[in-house]
């Protein structure tokens, strides 16, 4: 099984995703934007985030899992490296939905530091709350798929 490496800025954290994302997207909420701006490292202030969906198990550390932070944010905690404020991962405060998580791509190495095919972002979340307009093919939810417990509903 295929397995992708990652860290954080700063090189407290390290870890292992087994296996590829279900899907990835680009977050436009609120939290995504305002933890995103916490970060040290200029790469991850952006007006949103870039997330890849694994289920929980899937994700593995092998350093500094311990110098993580919690940002508690609306229904998610997020976990920053303690020290580069850059975000690893979040995930639901729902009991019934933290089966996934989602991963920071930012943090994630790729060969030749190129994006893997199942990397490419399927769509835009939480468009509604945009502080940039995007201009790509992928659709943008006004908040997310019904699949991810959102409406479904498309920004046109």
């Amino acid at each position: 099984m295929i397995e992708y490496k990652g860290e954080c800025p700063c090189g407290v954290v390290k870890f292992k995703l087994i296996g590829k994302p279900l899907f990835t997207q680009h977050c436009h909420c609120s939290k995504c934007r305002e933890v995103m701006t916490l970060s040290n490292i200029n790469t991850d202030k952006v007006a949103y985030s870039f997330t890849a969906a694994y289920m929980t198990p899937n994700l593995i550390f092998s350093k500094g899992q311990g110098q993580l932070k919690i940002a508690a944010r609306n229904t998610s905690d997020l976990f920053l490296c303690q020290y580069c404020n850059s975000l690893i991962y979040g995930i639901s405060q729902d009991p019934v939905k933290q089966a996934g998580i989602g991963i920071n791509v930012q943090n994630v190495h790729f060969l030749n530091n190129k994006l893997p095919l199942c990397f490419l972002p399927d769509k835009h979340i939480w468009y509604q709350d945009r502080i940039i307009d995007v201009n790509d093919h992928l659709p943008k939810y006004k908040d997310t798929p019904i699949e991810q417990f959102g409406t479904g509903e498309l920004v046109m």
